[in-house]
C-alpha cells in the first residue's frame, strides 16, 4: 500500500490499471496493422501513419486540456472545465474516478481511449484525404466531440450517466461516435476514383491477422480495465470480452462456410464485431448473454455488409457497419440483459429482469451519440472542405498517399507469371548480344473495354532483373537469384 496526502492507494489496483493502460495503447498500432492489411499497397504506409499520428496529437491534447474537459470539475452536467489543465493536480485522491490509485494513472488510462477513437475513423476515408486536414480534423474532433461525450457518459455529473445510460467500456463513447463520424466523413469526402461496391480485394492479410490478434489481446485492458480495480468485476468483464470475441469469430466462419468459402478477412472481422458489441455490456451481463450478444451482433453486421454495396457510400473498411452498428447493437442489448446483481456498484436491471425503462435509457444514449457525432463531424469537415480543401486530386489519389504525402513506397514483386516472362525476354535478348544488358524497362498495359476510359500503363524498371544466363555467368553471386522489380511507376496514356 502507498499513502499520498493522507490517502491510501492500493498498489495492486494501480499496477492493474497501468497494465491496462499499456494494453489499450497497444490497440492503436494493432488497429494500424488491421487496417493496413486491407488497403492498396500504394496507401499502406499512410494508413499506418493515420493511426500512429493519433498517438501524438490526441495524447498531447489530452494532457493540455482534454482530460480536464472530460473529467475535470464540472461547470454543468454537459461540460467539464479547464481546472485540471496540464494535470496540475499531482497524485491527488479522487473518490469518484480513482478511489484506490492515483488520478494520474486514471488520466493515462482514459487517454488511450481518446487516442484510438479518432484512429478508428481513418478506415472510412482510405486513400483520399489530405494529411494536414486530417490531422487538424483529429485535434478538433477530439476536443468538440469525444471529450464532451466522455463527460456525458462517464463524468461524475454527466447528464447521460445521471439519466441512467449504461456504457461499461465505450460502446457509445468510442464505437458509435467513431462509426457515425466515419460514415459522415466518407459521404463528405466522396468516393475513391476507382470505387467499386463489389470489390473485395485485400492486399496484405498477414498484417490484418496480426492486427486482429493484437486487438483481441489489447481489449483485455479496454474492458476489464474499465472495472477500475483488480476485482471480481474485472474478472467478469474479462471472461465476457473473450467469449464474445470467440462467438463472433465462430459465427462469421460458420456463415462463410455455409455460403461456400471461408474468408480470412471476414474471420478477422468476426471477433472484432463481438468485441465491439460486448464493450458496453461486459460489466453488466452474465457470460451466457455475452455469447448471445456476440452471435447476434455478428449476424447483423454480416448481413449489413452484404447490403452495403447498395448504399453507394464509400466507407472503405466498413467502420460504420462494424463499429457504429456493432456499438448500437451492443448498447441496445445492454438495456435488455444487464443485471444489478452482476455489478452492484454501477449496474441496473434491464428489460429481461423486470426493468424495461433501462432500454429507453440506452436508446437515449444511442440517439444522442449518433446525432452529436454526425453534427460535429459535418461541422468540422465542411468548413475545412470549403477553405483549405480535404480531398486529394485524382492524379495524387492514383499515385497513392505513400508517394504523395510521405515520399516513399513499398517494393512490389511481380507475379510468378510476369517474373517468368521477364526472365525469358531478357534471356532471348542476351542470346544476340556479346554482353548482357540489364537496363531495359518493361510495361504492363491494361486496355479497358470502354474506349472512353484511360489506358493504364505500369512501367517497371528492370535494372535489377537478372536473367538465367547472366545468373550462370556470375558465379560469385547467389545462383538462386530470381528476377524482381525494385521500382514501379504508374502513368496514364
Amino acid at each position: 500500500m502507498n499513502t499520498t496526502s493522507d490517502n491510501t492507494f492500493d498498489t495492486g489496483d494501480n499496477a492493474w490499471m497501468m497494465t491496462s493502460t499499456a494494453l489499450v495503447l497497444l490497440m492503436t498500432p494493432a488497429l494500424a496493422f488491421f487496417y493496413g492489411g486491407l488497403v492498396d499497397h500504394k496507401n499502406i504506409l499512410n494508413q499506418l501513419f493515420l493511426s500512429f499520428i493519433c498517438m501524438g496529437i490526441v495524447f498531447v491534447q489530452w494532457v493540455l486540456f482534454g482530460f480536464s474537459f472530460a473529467f475535470g470539475p464540472s461547470v454543468s452536467s454537459g461540460f467539464g472545465s479547464f481546472e485540471w489543465s496540464v494535470l496540475r493536480f499531482g497524485e491527488i485522491y479522487n473518490p469518484n474516478y480513482s478511489p484506490t490509485y492515483p488520478l494520474l494513472t486514471y488520466c493515462a488510462y482514459q487517454g488511450t481511449f481518446a487516442v484510438i477513437t479518432p484512429a478508428l475513423i481513418s478506415g472510412a476515408i482510405v486513400g483520399r484525404m489530405k494529411t494536414i486536414p486530417y490531422m487538424l480534423f483529429i485535434f478538433i474532433w477530439t476536443t468538440v466531440c469525444y471529450d464532451p461525450m466522455a463527460h456525458w457518459v462517464w463524468g461524475d455529473t454527466g447528464w447521460l450517466k445521471s439519466l441512467g445510460t449504461l456504457d461499461f467500456a465505450g460502446g457509445t463513447v468510442v464505437h458509435i461516435l467513431s462509426g457515425v463520424s466515419g460514415f459522415v466523413a466518407s459521404m463528405i469526402i466522396g468516393k475513391r476514383h476507382d470505387y467499386s461496391p463489389h470489390s473485395t480485394i485485400t492486399k496484405n492479410l498477414p498484417f490484418t491477422i496480426l492486427g486482429t490478434c493484437l486487438l483481441w489481446v489489447g481489449w483485455t485492458g479496454f474492458n476489464a480495465g474499465s472495472a477500475n480495480a483488480a476485482s471480481g468485476l474485472a474478472g467478469l468483464a474479462l471472461i465476457n470480452t473473450h467469449v464474445a470475441a470467440a462467438a463472433g469469430l465462430l459465427t462469421w466462419v460458420i456463415i462463410d462456410a455455409i455460403r461456400g468459402q471461408i474468408s480470412i478477412a471476414g474471420a478477422c472481422a468476426g471477433p472484432v464485431v463481438g468485441l465491439v458489441a460486448i464493450t458496453p455490456a461486459c460489466g453488466f451481463v452474465q457470460p451466457g448473454w455475452a455469447i448471445f450478444i456476440g452471435v447476434v451482433a455478428t449476424c447483423i453486421v454480416y448481413g449489413l455488409i452484404l447490403l452495403k454495396r447498395y448504399m453507394r457510400v464509400d466507407d472503405t473498411l466498413d467502420v460504420a457497419v462494424v463499429h457504429g452498428c456493432g456499438g448500437i447493437v451492443g448498447a441496445f442489448m445492454t438495456g435488455l440483459f444487464s443485471q444489478k446483481s452482476m455489478n452492484e456498484g454501477g449496474g441496473a436491471d434491464g428489460a429481461f429482469y423486470g426493468r424495461p425503462i433501462q432500454l429507453w435509457y440506452q436508446i437515449a444514449g444511442i440517439l444522442t451519440a449518433i446525432g452529436f457525432a454526425a453534427a460535429c463531424t459535418a461541422g468540422i469537415l465542411l468548413p475545412l472542405k470549403w477553405t483549405i480543401g480535404i480531398r486529394l486530386a485524382k492524379e495524387d489519389e492514383i499515385a497513392g498517399l505513400d508517394a504523395i504525402a510521405h515520399g516513399v513506397g513499398l517494393t512490389e514483386a511481380p507475379s510468378p507469371a510476369v517474373n517468368d516472362v521477364t526472365v525469358q525476354v531478357v534471356d532471348e535478348k542476351n542470346l544476340n548480344q556479346e554482353k548482357p544488358q540489364h537496363k531495359d524497362s518493361f510495361e504492363l498495359q491494361s486496355t479497358p473495354t470502354n474506349p472512353n476510359s484511360d489506358v493504364v500503363t505500369v512501367r517497371s524498371a528492370s535494372q535489377n532483373v537478372l536473367s538465367k544466363q547472366s545468373s550462370q555467368d556470375h558465379t560469385d553471386e547467389n545462383t538462386d537469384q530470381q528476377a524482381y522489380f525494385v521500382k514501379t511507376d504508374s502513368a496514364l496514356k
